[in-house]
């Protein structure tokens, strides 16, 4: 009989917070793969996706419990935690929030081991030697309790290098109830990694689990990946959830080649920066199927944009956002209210930049001074210490007292800034401008104009994958 230790590793986030955007957490599902091909017992669990009753029973069914939980969910972590001890689990602790605050975890009397960093390296030996203390100062990254009651650190574990992503095995989609997200979002989305890190310094972001470097695996690892997804899920649209994926030109160029010459039929998305696309690549990117573009603007204000430094002058955002509704491609601009110093003269600013960039959608947060970024640290004498872990960017309050507004004035704008643009938006005359840039794009890319015409005809034999938001050109 195996008397290797059961395991459950579950995202900790509340139901119903992202049902329009859910999809499979990869963070667990990775190290479940890893940990599956080690040949130990792994359970993964969502809790998005789960009745508290079969939370209860996971817990109840394992020995050991690894919960991964990003900031505004700690607390429901530690209340997780400690229903576990109370079962005689052993309980440890990843993630993001993990590996910049530890001793959060440790402290609250609920958790044996944190794991910062990576995970993907110390998974299987946590595993094998959670008991064994002599053999946990022997792995990179951890913080536990010995069995005198004290605390013990083992130093950082050092990044995966670029050349040994590839040798991560594909996420464990498997190990979770793929139907139960179908069911709350249509358009059965699914995430990858394609990279890790990025090399800006925005004041707001988390640097210390991915890092300031950029590391890339290969096209052809990538690419497989991608078709297996499509070969065995048929997904309608994927999301690249890498920092910064068009980071480097030749890679974007060859990842899209790739896609194009196995005749992968997807529909993508990803993130990137105002000035770190251009016209061709958008073009490129189009014909190997993405669709959608998200941009991290922040605010059309250069103060602003300083003040977060973004590292980018404010008229790249209208010159980025035009070159890519030229290539035909639908964009997603997230902003923040809110930044240290704003005034209600950098609003109108950010609003009048939206009008003259004209993305499809917009969305607003307001400023939120993470724990472990240098806004946490500028802004410190400001922030709530009370509220940092019970709210986040998602939320209608943050921890940072503003100097010009409160609470309730910044979500009144943030919430007038997005519903002005959108009936800005929908005006006949804005219809019309989208209109004549959509033909402005049938013209340069005539094969695609002929298909739109076909299909418009109801000639086309191609099925349209399933999406939604995606631009009907």
């Amino acid at each position: 009989m195996d008397s290797s230790p059961k395991t459950l590793l579950m995202y900790v986030t509340p139901p119903g917070q992202d049902d329009d955007y859910i999809a499979m957490p990869l963070g667990i599902i990775y190290l479940g793969a890893i940990v599956k091909d080690a040949g130990l017992p792994i359970e993964c669990l969502d809790e998005r996706v789960a009745t508290e009753d079969e939370v209860k029973a996971a817990i109840a069914r394992n020995d050991i419990i690894g919960l991964s939980a990003l900031t505004p969910h700690v607390g429901r972590a530690i209340r997780w935690a400690e229903y576990a001890k109370q079962l005689g689990k052993k309980v440890m602790m990843g993630g993001p929030h993990a590996t910049v605050d530890p001793h959060t975890f440790l402290d609250s009397g609920h958790f044996d081991v944190v794991v910062r960093g990576e995970a993907e390296d110390a998974i299987v030996p946590v595993i094998k030697h959670f008991d064994d203390h002599e053999a946990l100062k022997e792995i990179l990254g951890l913080n536990w309790i010995d069995a005198n009651g004290e605390a013990q650190q083992t130093p950082d574990r050092p990044l995966i290098k670029g050349t040994e992503l590839d040798s991560i095995p594909f996420p464990a989609w498997d190990m979770l109830p793929f139907d139960r997200y179908t069911a709350l979002n249509r358009e059965r989305l699914f995430y990858i990694f394609t990279s890790r890190g990025c090399p800006f310094r925005c004041i707001y972001c988390q640097k210390e689990l991915t890092g300031r470097g950029f590391r890339t695996r290969s096209t052809e690892n990538i690419v497989d990946e991608l078709e297996k997804i499509v070969d065995q899920y048929e997904p309608g649209n994927i999301l690249f959830i890498d920092e910064l994926f068009t980071c480097q030109k030749k890679r974007v160029y060859a990842i899209c080649d790739e896609i194009i010459r196995r005749g992968l039929k997807l529909n993508w998305a990803c993130e990137t920066r105002v000035d770190m696309i251009d016209y061709d690549m958008a073009v490129r990117m189009r014909k190997a199927g993405c669709r959608r573009l998200y941009f991290g603007v922040e605010t059309g204000s250069q103060a602003s944009l300083d003040t977060l430094k973004k590292d980018c002058k404010a008229y790249k955002i209208v010159e980025a956002l035009k070159t890519v509704r030229r290539a035909g491609i639908w964009t997603k601009v997230f902003l923040i209210v809110g930044t240290p110093g704003e005034t209600m003269e950098d609003i109108r600013e950010t609003e009048r930049v939206m009008r003259l960039a004209m993305p499809d959608l917009i969305r607003a947060s307001l400023f939120n001074p993470l724990t472990a970024t240098e806004s946490f640290d500028a802004f410190k004498d400001r922030i709530d210490a009370d509220l940092v872990f019970t709210e986040y960017v998602d939320s209608e309050r943050s921890p940072y007292v503003h100097e010009n507004f409160d609470n309730d004035e910044l979500n009144r704008i943030r919430r007038k800034m997005v519903s002005d643009y959108e009936r800005w938006y929908n005006k006949p005359s804005q219809r019309a401008k989208r209109w004549i840039s959509r033909l402005q794009y049938y013209f340069e890319n005539p094969e695609e104009g002929k298909h739109r015409v076909k299909r418009a005809l109801g000639l086309a034999k191609k099925k349209q994958a399933v999406g939604v938001g995606t631009m009907d050109i």
